[in-house]
């Protein structure tokens, strides 16, 4: 027996890994919506090397779909599904086997299951040009699949790995008739069937195969199985003879074009030569169900291939893929050597010894399970996912991310969680339970995981879905949407208070000569704080203010800095001159009234209904709890009154940033701030612009991390109620109104596609003569805002020829070339002038070409 070293974690270091680091170590991302509600349920998201920066994503009922500039084009880049009697439009002449016949019996996890592209597919010197993968399960054909591995095998459904070609003239459609058959081996039952394929650094492809389904990898078809769990009874896992279990790893490319085998096995496979049976293609084995792995083969990567293999009922593990590498299954589930229960119709099963096995490098039990050593309780079923290598997110630069289909009870609520490397290529990993996400909870509330992917970027991308069944609908829309994990986005915005007031102490003790001032309030007057002099008192000024944080920030985002700023006006004194002015955080909500102190000296001003007073929130209501202000007793912020008038800044302190973040979070309670100056000390009042009476009212300066905001040309999907449901193909050559203008053309002119635009709308083109010459003056529209798009003004003197570009605009910048001459603000477009001069009689044609990145 080959011995394979245990380079991978023992027990006690999995239990530290599991728990020992806290998900700080993973930046806050954001999911962004690609596409909703137009695919069922999505099991694959992958891209051709080809440059074109498509995504290709696999619907569970036998259809693969390409997104294409943040839409999903309408037909399918292939059909192959089977017809289906749930969704009269959803059927297709294809092999994949119907995964769902009735709306009553929804989940399947038989369907199209994996597609991988082969590296040489761009290269028209490769054997792999134009060809692509993919793993589907279809019904069995007695004579045409191969036979069961033993004859009395029950036969559920056959694994199939088939080839296409793409079509030569047009990308986005595969050639149905390029069909090969390349590998094929029966189900024993209708679960646990893998899926995944994916092409190694090595330019392999690789095959993930579940133990063939039912539970304990026991029963009819399981190597030894049977009513009851055999003592030292292989499975199918264990079992070198059989595919199922395992990590495939074969050539696909048919090297002679005749049997027996339509693929070449690689020599360096591990079982290459055993003999006795053993199934040369096997690259590892005793796995229960690899649903997806993926290999860290981008630039900077370590080519370890990882796998999320499905646990049974308590479970869930992430593995590192060797050479031959056992990882246990039947006898071992995480590094438990589990004595199934009875319950399960089985008897203890002990471990007959066949290893060594291979550790997990992390795990986690079910939720209510509790294992030995103790894991976290964090879900169902692992979804396995990629070691980030994009550009876009360099915080997450070398950590695996990876999914759960669900962390609760009926599997509802998803969960990405993720893996870093302690030191490189230590095979020690922390666990960060839940990636932090701005704009979605993690768990993610009413999502299922089904997959993650790649774009050729190296960006990542999550499959989801709102329900269990491959059919089932949502709002009578397709269930299924993918979403892409992007930075956050960094934004400064600056608020101008919404309310400010001024409260006065003297109502706490009227006087006869005040009795016509009952209350006094400033609410449409400068804001004070601090005492009066003797003049006009002595008394206390406490001044309000508060800022609508509504449509403002984006709800979720993060709060990074707060500056509070208004500008002091004037002082009662010069002993305010050093002194401190606090800002606390207010308890409860206040009115700003309609009183004014004419004087502007500090003197009171009578309350109007709804003015804040030193004892009433909203005069004639609502006392505060504390006369003076209900408030906090933390101090959010402190600034030091100057010497000359001028802007004051408070922040950013930690409490600003905290009173924000939760007003952000619980809109009803912003009550705003109190500004509370020297009471203790005369001459120390200060006054203050308000939003009514100054130049310059108070201001709430705000950076923030949120999810990054539409796109240009997103948004200007969605001014025109385009873009729903999200992603929705909007063809670029298309003219929604009728006005012969492209939808592309009136984007980039800055029209609108629902209103018929005329002619002239576009490229204008005129001629003057000039001595012996004549000049050609050319006017186009320019969106600067557009920065997804090139302009190209091209002239050429024979159509037969070729074209000049005389004038260019690149992402939104100013024209350069030579024929540029100016450019007008038209507001909200530019206007282009671009001109030729030529002899006398030339003849000239002219085009604008755009192109949209």
């Amino acid at each position: 027996m080959k011995v394979f070293p245990l380079r991978f974690l023992g027990a006690a270091l999995v239990l530290t890994c599991c728990l020992s680091k806290s998900f700080a170590a993973f930046p806050t991302l954001a999911l962004k919506p690609i596409v909703l509600q137009q695919i069922h349920s999505p099991t694959t998201i992958a891209y051709a090397p080809d440059g074109s920066g498509r995504i290709f994503v696999c619907d569970q009922l036998g259809k693969i779909y390409i997104i294409q500039g943040g839409m999903m084009l309408p037909t399918p880049f292939l059909n192959i599904a089977s017809p289906s009697n749930f969704i009269a439009t959803d059927t297709g002449p294809g092999p994949v086997i119907t995964v769902q016949s009735t709306s009553a019996t929804p989940y399947s996890e038989r369907g199209l299951l994996g597609m991988a592209f082969h590296p040489g597919y761009a290269n028209p010197l490769s054997p792999g040009y134009r060809r692509f993968y993919v793993n589907y399960i279809k019904a069995y054909a007695a004579g045409t699949d191969p036979a069961p591995p033993d004859g009395s095998d029950p036969v559920n459904s056959v694994t199939v790995i088939d080839e296409f070609q793409v079509s030569p003239t047009d990308p986005n459609v595969a050639l149905p008739a390029s069909q090969r058959r390349v590998l094929a081996f029966t189900q024993p039952q209708s679960n646990h069937n893998g899926g995944q394929v994916e092409f190694g650094p090595d330019n392999m492809l690789y095959i993930g195969s579940g133990d063939g389904g039912g539970s304990n990898d026991n029963g009819a078809g399981h190597t030894g199985g049977g009513g009851t769990l055999p003592t030292n009874g292989l499975g199918n896992g264990q079992d070198k003879t059989r595919f199922l279990g395992k990590i495939l790893r074969i050539d696909p490319i048919d090297p002679d074009g005749a049997g027996p085998l339509a693929y070449a096995i690689p020599g360096t496979n591990p079982f290459v030569g055993a003999g006795g049976g053993v199934k040369e293609e096997i690259y590892a084995f005793g796995l229960r169900n690899p649903w997806r792995f993926s290999f860290d083969k981008r630039a900077g990567g370590t080519n370890r291939l990882f796998c999320g293999d499905v646990g049974q009922g308590r479970i869930e593990e992430i593995n590192l893929i060797i050479s031959g590498g056992n990882y246990g299954w039947r006898y071992k589930e995480g590094l438990e050597f589990p004595s199934f229960s009875s319950s399960n119709g089985s008897s203890p099963m002990p471990d007959p010894l066949l290893g060594p096995y291979i550790d997990p490098i992390a795990m986690y039990a079910h939720p209510t399970v509790v294992t030995s050593p103790v894991l976290p309780q964090l879900g169902l079923s692992v979804t396995g996912g990629f070691v980030y290598r994009g550009a876009a997110i360099p915080a997450l630069q070398g950590k695996y991310i990876f999914g759960d289909y669900g962390s609760t009870a009926g599997a509802s609520d998803g969960r990405i969680m993720g893996l870093e490397e302690t030191a490189p290529l230590s095979g020690v990993f922390t666990l960060t339970q839940a990636v932090p996400f701005i704009n979605s909870s993690n768990p993610v509330i009413g999502q299922r995981i089904l997959c993650l992917g790649e774009d050729e970027a190296g960006e990542i991308y999550i499959g989801m879905k709102s329900n269990a069944g491959v059919l089932q609908l949502s709002g009578g829309l397709p269930a299924g949407g993918i979403y892409k994990i992007v930075p956050l986005q960094s934004s400064m915005t600056s608020i101008t208070s919404n309310k400010d007031n001024t409260i006065f102490s003297e109502d706490e003790t009227p006087t006869a000569e005040r009795a016509y001032w009952p209350y006094t309030s400033d609410g449409l007057g400068y804001v004070y704080a601090g005492r009066t002099g003797g003049n006009y008192g002595p008394y206390n000024r406490r001044g309000l203010v508060s800022f609508d944080l509504t449509g403002q920030v984006p709800s979720g985002a993060m709060i990074q800095s707060v500056q509070v700023k208004l500008y002091l006006n004037n002082k009662v004194g010069a002993g305010a001159i050093g002194t401190g002015i606090e800002l606390h955080r207010l308890s409860e909500t206040w009115g700003e009234g309609t009183s004014n102190n004419i004087l502007n000296q500090g003197y009171g001003a009578p309350a109007t209904l709804n003015d804040a007073t030193w004892l009433k929130r909203f005069y004639n209501t609502s006392s505060w709890a504390t006369p003076g202000g209900s408030f906090s007793p933390t101090i959010s912020a402190s600034s030091t009154v100057p010497g000359p008038n001028l802007l004051m800044t408070w922040g950013s302190t930690a409490q600003l940033v905290s009173d924000v973040q939760g007003w952000l979070t619980t809109p009803a309670s912003n009550a705003g701030w109190i500004l509370i100056g020297d009471e203790f000390n005369e001459t120390t009042a200060c006054r203050f612009d308000s939003k009514n009476s100054g130049t310059t009212p108070p201001a709430l300066v705000l950076t923030y991390l949120a999810a990054p905001s539409p796109t240009y040309f997103e948004s200007w999907l969605q001014s025109y109620s385009l873009a729903t449901p999200v992603g929705k193909y909007v063809d670029p050559k298309g003219d929604i109104e009728g006005d012969a203008i492209f939808n592309l053309i009136e984007y980039a002119f800055g029209l609108s596609p629902l209103d018929p635009d005329a002619p002239e709308s576009g490229l204008q083109i005129a001629s003057a003569p000039s001595g012996p010459n004549t000049i050609y003056t050319y006017t186009f529209p320019r969106d600067p805002l557009a920065t997804d798009l090139t302009y190209n003004l091209q002239a050429t003197s024979d159509l037969t020829g070729s074209w000049t570009t005389i004038t260019t605009s690149v992402a939104g910048g100013v024209p350069t070339g030579s024929g540029f001459v100016s450019e007008a603000d038209l507001g909200p477009v530019m206007e282009v002038t671009a001109q030729e001069i030529l002899p006398a009689g030339s003849r000239r044609f002219v085009r604008l070409q755009i192109i949209q990145q």
